[in-house]
C-alpha cells in the first residue's frame, strides 16, 4: 500500500531539504503503524507470545518486497529523486521496528 502512495506521490514526501517534513512523515509511521499493530493484537485478544509471532508474519512479506523495490529504486519510483533512496529506506525500516516493537506492548489476554 505504501509503495503505491509513494509511487503517485513521493516526490512530496522524501524532501531532504525538508526536514520537518521528513521528521512529520516518520512521526505518523511510527505512531499510526504501532497503534494499528497494537489494536490488532488487541482485537484477536493474543498472548504475548502470539503478538512476537504476529508481528514477524506481518513485516516479513513487506519486508522481501521491499528489498527489491529499494533495489530498484529509480525504476519503480520514476518520480522521486534518487538521493531519496536513502530517506526511504530509513523510513521503511523505522516503519517496520514500529510494527515490530508493537509487540512488546502488554497483551489483550495472558
Amino acid at each position: 500500500m505504501a509503495t503505491l502512495v509513494f509511487r503517485l506521490a513521493g516526490h512530496r514526501f522524501f524532501l531532504d531539504d525538508e526536514p520537518a517534513v521528513l521528521a512529520l512523515l516518520w512521526l505518523v509511521a511510527i505512531v499510526a503503524l504501532f497503534l494499528l499493530a497494537t489494536g490488532l493484537f488487541r482485537w484477536r485478544r493474543l498472548t504475548r507470545a502470539q503478538q512476537f509471532e504476529a508481528a514477524a508474519l506481518l513485516v516479513v512479506s513487506g519486508m522481501a518486497l521491499d528489498a527489491f523495490v529499494t533495489e530498484g529504486f529509480a525504476l519503480v519510483f520514476p518520480n522521486m529523486p534518487a538521493d531519496a533512496a536513502g530517506s526511504f529506506g530509513a523510513w521503511l525500516l523505522i516503519a517496520y521496528a514500529s510494527v515490530l516493537s508493537a509487540a512488546f506492548a502488554p497483551p489483550g489476554r495472558d
